[in-house]
């Protein structure tokens, strides 16, 4: 299914959530492609609509799940500048660094990390840049 680009109001809602910018070649990329579901494993997320998981999220629905903090685990803190754009499963997320230059994508994967534990270990640069990731899209 193809969907339609996202608003300028969607991408509005999502940088004043997260607090950054989308980068300039991700809006490109929705506007020529459409607002996710399109891409490797289950297709790019939607933004605030679009495209979902099979659990029904978007990339801005798992982002605010994700920032709640989890009452067993006071030491989980998702990084306020990352963006989930990708599921591939198992839990597996791909995520944009907003913050950084060339916002590299960064892979999140929680298996084998639970309450208590070093969350830091679940996070790893999947490529330094977002321009050549998305290009292989």
């Amino acid at each position: 299914m193809k969907y339609s680009p996202p608003t300028q109001q969607e991408i509005a809602e999502v940088e004043a959530t997260v607090g950054y910018p989308l980068p300039a070649e991700l809006i490109a990329l929705y506007a020529e492609r459409g607002n996710g579901g399109f891409g490797p494993d289950y297709g790019l997320l939607g933004l605030a609509s679009g495209h979902v998981t099979d659990q029904g999220d978007t990339a801005l629905s798992i982002y605010c799940a994700f920032s709640q903090a989890d009452p067993e685990d006071p030491s989980w803190a998702w990084p306020k500048n990352l963006l989930p754009i990708l599921h591939v499963g198992c839990a597996i997320q791909y995520c944009i660094d907003l913050a950084a230059p060339d916002n590299p994508v960064i892979q999140f994967d929680p298996n084998g990390f639970g309450p208590g534990d070093n969350w830091q270990g679940a996070f790893s640069i999947a490529s330094p840049e977002l321009g050549p990731w998305l290009g292989g899209l």
